[in-house]
């Protein structure tokens, strides 16, 4: 079985394995010592060849403290995802090595996060390492200009004092990063330092017993590493290599390394260096050889420039860079056909697993058209799952005429618009039309269309009917690859959540997403899926099966640019089930955490928003209240993306005026609202503002006009209890006793308190005369009448958590806060978590200027 995509990339968080024959170098390893304990950014920048990796990997394994390991790939040249690659690297090294104080690296999801909240959250929780950490990031150079932005370039600059940070790239990283190395040129370790001295290669010479002297090696390399480590291998003597290193060093590859291999090695190399990173079914695949696996640890065993990395699914291999470049080289002047034959199946190979990378191979084979056909296959997974920005990018590199091909260009559209550029988008869109009108025939256009619609249209209206489209897709008796087809499925599940007309379809098509992208072994896919089902669940009102949902263990950071375009939705989930259980402060804290995420507002964040502006106007907490009103700014004025934001806003500020006794206000909401028919939450919250202010049968007859949304409890419920309340005005008390049983039978096992407990005077005197009758449910709805304290989010601390946080508030250190309070600094950080946890807020700034 082909391995997982995921597993790939698992390697970039664990350095490599020493080569054999690998000479130590206490030399470099004291040298990083004292560099990394005088920089808070240490540098090593060189060309290829020079053995920066294996350098570094070294001196990793061989120091006193922990030290995270973070590869680029080739497409990690966005800040946002250089960020929260660095915050995974973290903490896979607090999985590692389970240590108490790196612990709360793990309560926080950086791709959830704006780059300011996750640095606060950063921060926050190395509070409590007695020595810094240090994290390597190498091969730097492939971030290009985004290496110093965002979240990485803040922890660069050494704004983490807990965090030092080890860069290890070729030139590029010098480009990138020019002002720290103008600030700090003492933080850099260069070529010069990192070529062989006298002394090592005397150490090798030793050890593998050379013919030649210590003088004639450094002659003939220059000390550097990579024609040292050839001579130590093919023992033979190379030509002069500071004329033309790259040639020189091709030849010298060619005939005395490849050359003196075994025969089944060197044919093996030829080929399956041509892949830079490799499995070995890839190595199968590109080679023929059945035993690839067994020949490729016979390279780790022989030292032969191959590094080796244990993933969750298996061994995974990278070769140097330099050898494989000069094997392509080679066989692309001896044999070109062959050549193209081992990058074609490596291209196939990858084709379902990995099409970007895929898709590389066809190009470097000169095979634009099957490179594009594998995009055009694969491009929904890409975009939905974490690498919009690399395709876009990809795109934007084919050559004409490919690049203004009609395809093309519309997903382009989508990935711009995941990034967050919809005015470019929707330009890309309509270029993408034109191009086709001009065209007599552009085969699949209609079906990239089809898809780019639910991404890119406004209208409900059309939302639905591209829905309909793409569902026909996915039933094609063609059928869609696997993982295309979770892919499909959480796209249309994303769609009918913005358009909220099928609540049991949302349901269904994100639970088999979730299903297929875990088969399909796409854990981001499936985890980003279950966060989205949780959310449609709590929306249908089936709260219980949430819980169960967001209960998970769901430990995987979503690194990609949909994590900005969509996240939040746990975290909304949670505000949603919050609010209808009456646990305001719950609310508030988890809307504050969706609004954090740094997700469009026309995502989740804006779903929250107006959750927030519900529970704070419930709590009557004045503060709040004033809070929820600034946010519920933030939401969009008008549709988009099938979602009416206005109506969004216009109840929010319903609600908010109706605590803040402005009851003219919110009944002007109520008239725009009255007739609708197709927003069942937003029904529900103004028929319970017109039922307050006296108007029972208005409240009623609106929440009739939703009744094919009676599926969802919290409707339903709310259906029962206004129609029970008319009919108790009408003196018709037996009818309403039955009605209101019937609303306590659904709401007891959902918890769904909020119904009873928002009623006004008439349904509290009714539900009064229920529990005096007897009821089934008197523990539950004794519960729903109980008087809440209004104190907001601080009601949930402790006194001594409310003690710690009036001294957060003041200036004083952590130090100065433990001895005023007589305890001791440990104690006072760890009332500080709980107080961050209960308030849903990231750092101290932030919960002070939440109660400002």
């Amino acid at each position: 079985m082909v391995p997982p995509a995921a597993s790939l990339r698992t390697y970039r968080f664990r350095p490599p394995s020493p080569q054999s024959g690998h000479l130590a170098r206490p030399r470099l390893t004291a040298l990083l010592d004292a560099k990394a304990a005088s920089h808070p950014t240490t540098m090593v920048i060189a060309p290829s060849g020079y053995g920066k990796t294996s350098a570094v990997a070294e001196w990793a394994a061989t120091h006193d403290g922990d030290v995270a390991w973070l590869t680029l790939g080739p497409f990690d040249a966005d800040s946002s995802a250089l960020g929260a690659s660095a915050v995974l690297a973290l903490q896979a090294l607090a999985r590692s090595t389970g240590r108490a104080d790196l612990a709360q690296l793990l309560s926080f999801d950086a791709a959830e996060l704006a780059p300011a909240a996750s640095f606060d959250m950063l921060t926050e929780a190395l509070a409590d390492v007695e020595q810094p950490i240090h994290l390597v990031i190498d091969d730097a150079h492939r971030a290009e200009d985004e290496l110093g932005d965002g979240l990485l370039g803040a922890l660069l600059e050494g704004a983490c004092d807990a965090l030092r940070v080890v860069i290890v790239g070729t030139g590029h990283v010098e480009i990138a990063l020019s002002r720290l190395v103008l600030q700090s040129p003492s933080a850099v370790i260069r070529a010069s330092d990192l070529a062989f001295d006298a002394r090592e290669v005397e150490g090798l010479r030793a050890e593998e017993r050379h013919p030649f002297t210590v003088e004639a090696i450094l002659e003939q390399t220059g000390g550097w590493p990579i024609a040292v480590r050839a001579v130590q291998l093919a023992k033979a003597r190379p030509d002069h290599v500071a004329h033309s290193q790259d040639s020189v060093l091709r030849r010298y590859i060619d005939v005395h390394v490849l050359g003196t291999l075994p025969d089944d090695i060197e044919r093996f190399v030829r080929s399956a260096a041509l892949c830079p990173t490799l499995t070995p079914e890839l190595a199968v695949s590109v080679t023929g050889a059945a035993d690839a696996g067994t020949l490729l640890e016979r390279c780790v065993q022989m030292g032969l420039f191959l590094d080796r990395f244990e993933t969750a699914t298996g061994p995974l291999y990278r070769w140097h860079d330099a050898l494989s470049h000069q094997c392509e080289r080679i066989l692309e002047q001896r044999d070109p056909g062959r050549r193209r034959e081992i990058l074609r199946a490596a291209g196939a190979h990858l084709s379902a697993e990995d099409p970007l990378a895929s898709a590389r191979y066809w190009i470097r084979a000169g095979d634009t058209d099957a490179a594009v056909r594998t995009v055009l296959a694969g491009w929904t997974r890409l975009v939905v799952g974490s690498e919009a920005g690399s395709l876009d990018r990809w795109c934007a590199s084919l050559p004409l005429p490919y690049a203004d091909d009609p395809r093309i260009l519309m997903i382009r559209a989508c990935a711009q618009d995941v990034i967050g550029h919809h005015d470019v988008a929707m330009m890309l869109a309509a270029r993408a039309d034109a191009r086709a009108d001009e065209q007599a025939v552009t085969p699949g256009f209609d079906e990239v269309k089809a898809r780019a619609r639910l991404f890119l249209i406004d209208d409900r209206a059309e939302l639905a009917e591209a829905i309909g489209t793409v569902c026909a897709q996915l039933e094609a008796p063609e059928g869609v690859e696997l993982g295309d087809r979770a892919a499909l499925q959480y796209l249309l599940g994303w769609s009918e959540l913005r358009r909220r007309a099928a609540p049991g379809l949302m349901v269904q098509l994100f639970a088999t997403a979730a299903t297929d992208a875990e088969a399909a072994g796409d854990p981001t896919l499936a985890r980003r899926s279950l966060g989205h089902l949780a959310h449609a669940l709590s929306w249908a009102g089936r709260l219980r099966d949430a819980d169960d949902v967001l209960t998970q263990r769901l430990e995987l950071i979503d690194e990609g640019s949909w994590a900005s375009y969509a996240g939040g939705s746990a975290a909304t989930a949670a505000a949603f089930a919050a609010y209808w259980r009456d646990d305001q402060p719950q609310a508030i804290a988890a809307a504050q955490r969706a609004i954090r995420s740094g997700g469009s507002a026309i995502s989740f964040p804006g779903a929250a928003r107006m959750l927030y502006a519900f529970a704070a106007a419930a709590s009557r907490d004045v503060p709040a209240c004033q809070r929820a009103a600034r946010e519920v700014r933030g939401i969009p004025t008008e549709t988009m993306q099938g979602v009416e934001w206005q109506a969004f806003r216009h109840a929010s500020f319903a609600a908010l005026n109706e605590a803040a006794g402005r009851r003219d206000l919110a009944l002007k909401a109520v008239a725009l609202y009255e007739n609708a028919t197709d927003l069942p939450l937003i029904t529900v919250v103004l028929a319970g503002v017109a039922s307050r202010s006296g108007n029972a049968r208005e409240a009623l007859q609106m929440l009739r006009r939703v009744e094919p949304f009676e599926s969802i409890s919290y409707v339903r419920v709310s259906r029962l209890l206004a129609e029970a309340v008319v009919v108790w005005r009408e003196d018709r008390r037996a009818q309403a006793r039955g009605l209101v049983e019937q609303a306590l039978e659904i709401a007891t096992p959902e918890a769904l308190r909020r119904p009873f407990a928002a009623g006004g005077l008439d349904m509290r005197q009714m539900l009064a005369e229920q529990l005096s009758w007897g009821t089934e449910y008197e523990t539950f709805l004794t519960g729903c009448l109980t008087p809440r304290e209004a104190d907001g989010p601080l009601q949930s601390l402790s006194d001594r958590e409310r003690e710690v946080f009036s001294n957060l508030r003041s200036s004083r250190t952590m130090q100065e806060i433990a001895d005023a309070m007589g305890v001791s600094i440990n104690t006072v950080k760890t009332h500080q978590r709980a107080i961050y946890r209960k308030l849903g807020v990231a750092s101290r700034r932030e919960a002070v200027r939440l109660f400002a």
